[in-house]
């Protein structure tokens, strides 16, 4: 029997297991799924408006690069307006810039010049004439918003510049400038970027061919070198009125553009400031070409590549999960959470590489909620099914998890679960003492037969035949009695109660007349005080009337002689209230936690005291909770005890 128990616990942990282990399969690939699709379709889900926030953070908080030296800016700022007059100014005045450049590797000048200017028809043919003469200035262009055609500058000038490129800045959805588009095809022919211009312009060949043929491709992050102002600058007037000598632009690409507020165009960065919200179009230009000219470049992998690495820390937080405790689980959780982050930050701000970590993130952070929900289902539904065959196999315990739900909340079917484990303790106590039960107290009836057998055989027994046979009768009958008391608190405790409505006041006038004669041999008197009506609740007659004779036949033997037993009858709102008490020996205090127990007796050190098992008080209070009710006991040393019962009831059947 044990064997075949130990075999069907280990089977149902196997399954259990087994479940379990099924479970995380599921949720693994669930997640790693779940999290691929993210990563896929980042941009369907707007999710890539959370992974620029997390680009611009570490963007902003990556370590700050050195001063660009190779790239100057001369700025058209509010100083210059008012030293070289009103805006827009004649195109003289920048032909004037050009002679302090001669040094410089190349020129770009970020001013749209598309129209003509009847006041000053010979300024852009002068202008063009010096732009010629340097032969290393680029003039910006500007490609439509649907890229199928360029606005170029006007022809004269077109044509004199060393080289033309637009300057189109394409901010992401959010407003925000953070990549650039180098080079672009419209009509099989292709067209560059200003900054790319710059570097034919400058004879950097190579460079050039290197962006070209790059596997990064035309679209590029732009690694911003720093907050707005982080160039050399310098101020137009100051560099036309020749406060510069030409060897500080010398191997330079210089840039001229518009830097006064409400000039030129502006936009945010990654790196704008509550202070400094926006950077203007040249300085961004700037940025594009130092990048270029240093050849680093902010790399990106293709979605595939990217939805397989935001998958690891799912398939490993997953792998944790499964082994550790719930609280190592989740501080791993977090640990793999910042060990993604910081991990970002690194491969972008010391590797140049950007992975959008939002879909890794999401996948898991989710890992944890959803394993632990399944684990727990598998193992509270495992649980939920164990109490289930418990509740077949026990009255007893079915009776006490009466109205529990397997769609119950957990905190209720934790305390479903308790409350069975509880009941499980109990009955194993209840075990052992039996076990105890049978060993001593069953047994040393049984002994004493035996010794007394033993020693009539061996002619050492001074009693004649007759008190041999009453002792051998003494001592058989206690044991009968203890297996009838033992047999019936087993019996009650798995029996199927049948209920019917009883009248309690009838069942106590019967149970206090069968205790009269009792009561008499000791002159005890029972008094039974009822209420006019008759008080009814739902019982098994026979049981319930063994209870209550217990109780005052215990009354009876544990009181002295001219003493009083009284059965009170008290009617409660949907209750009744059965107080029995006698002016007896009392319980000792000490006895009092442990007097419903089965094998629990008072006064068993009293020589007078009557035997017993110790199990009627244990029959009584099985017996009262099968019924729904609860006992309680109050007593004093010498003075008395109270048995006060309290029992739902019913209405008067008609």
């Amino acid at each position: 029997m044990a064997n075949s128990v130990q075999a069907t616990n280990t089977a149902r942990s196997a399954l259990l297991a087994k479940q379990i282990q099924r479970d995380w399969w599921w949720i693994t690939i669930g997640l790693v799924l779940f999290s691929a699709l993210l990563s896929l379709f980042r941009e369907e889900l707007n999710l890539q408006r959370l992974d620029l926030t997390f680009y611009d953070f570490q963007v902003a908080s990556g370590p700050k690069t050195p001063q660009p030296k190779q790239v100057a800016l001369i700025i058209i700022d509010d100083d210059s307006i008012a030293r070289v007059g009103y805006w827009p100014w004649r195109r003289i005045e920048y032909a004037k810039t050009l002679d302090y450049l001669g040094l410089a590797k190349a020129v770009g000048i970020d001013i749209l010049f598309h129209d003509e200017n009847p006041s000053y028809p010979t300024d852009n043919l002068f202008f063009a004439y010096t732009i010629e003469s340097h032969g290393r200035v680029v003039i910006p262009s500007v490609l439509n918003q649907d890229l199928s055609s360029l606005h170029k500058p006007l022809s004269t000038i077109a044509q004199a510049a060393a080289a033309t490129g637009y300057i189109n800045v394409y901010p992401d959805r959010d407003g925000i400038v953070r990549r650039s588009q180098l080079y672009t095809s419209i009509s099989d022919f292709t067209h560059y970027h200003f900054a790319l211009s710059l570097l034919k312009a400058g004879k950097d060949t190579q460079i050039l061919e290197n962006i070209l043929h790059s596997p990064l491709g035309p679209t590029r992050l732009i690694p911003f070198l720093g907050p707005p102002g982080h160039f050399d600058t310098y101020s137009f007037a100051d560099v036309v009125e020749g406060k510069f000598s030409p060897e500080t632009f010398k191997d330079r690409y210089v840039l001229i553009g518009a830097w006064s507020s409400g000039l030129g165009d502006s936009y945010p960065t990654p790196l704008s400031t509550d202070q400094q919200t926006s950077m203007s179009g040249v300085e961004i230009l700037a940025n594009i070409l130092e990048n270029g000219l240093n050849g680093h470049w902010i790399r990106m992998f293709p979605q595939w590549l990217n939805a397989l690495i935001s998958i690891l820390p799912i398939i490993f937080i997953c792998i944790v999960l499964h082994h550790l405790t719930p609280r190592r689980a989740l501080i791993s959780t977090i640990f793999v959470l910042i060990i993604v982050f910081l991990g970002n930050w690194l491969l972008l701000n010391i590797m140049d590489v950007w992975i959008p970590p939002t879909a890794g993130l999401l996948g898991t952070i989710l890992a944890y909620p959803v394993w632990y929900w399944r684990s727990q289902e598998t193992v509270l539904r495992h649980i939920n099914n164990e109490i289930s065959e418990m509740r077949l196999q026990d009255p007893a315990l079915r009776l006490s998890l009466e109205g529990s739900s397997t769609h119950s909340s957990l905190p209720e079917r934790l305390t479903h679960l308790h409350k069975a484990i509880e009941l499980l303790r109990e009955s194993q106590q209840r075990k052992e003492e039996t076990l105890r039960f049978i060993s001593h107290d069953m047994r040393a009836p049984q002994n004493s037969i035996l010794a007394l057998v033993k020693m009539r055989r061996d002619n050492s027994l001074s009693l004649d035949a007759d008190q041999m046979l009453d002792r051998v009768e003494s001592y058989a009958s206690t044991t009968l009695a203890l297996v009838d008391d033992f047999m019936d608190l087993a019996r009650v405790e798995a029996m199927e109660l049948e209920f019917e409505p009883v009248c309690i006041n009838d069942l106590l006038v019967d149970v206090c007349d069968d205790a009269w004669i009792r009561a008499q041999s000791k002159n005890i008197k029972v008094i039974f005080s009822e209420p006019e009506h008759g008080i009814w609740m739902n019982a098994y007659p026979p049981l319930f009337k063994r209870t209550l004779s217990n109780l005052i036949d215990n009354a009876i033997k544990y009181s002295s002689e001219n003493t009083r037993v009284t059965c009170l009858l008290d009617k409660k709102p949907n209750q009744v209230q059965i107080t029995i008490s006698d002016e007896g020996w009392g319980i000792p205090k000490e006895s009092l936690p442990s007097i419903f127990q089965p094998f629990k007796r008072a006064h068993t050190n009293q020589k007078d005291g009557p035997t017993g098992s110790g199990l009627g008080l244990a029959f009584v209070h099985t017996v009262i909770s099968r019924h729904f009710g609860s006992i309680k006991v109050k007593s004093e040393v010498n003075v008395g005890t109270q048995f006060i019962i309290t029992l739902p009831t019913i209405a008067d059947p008609v």
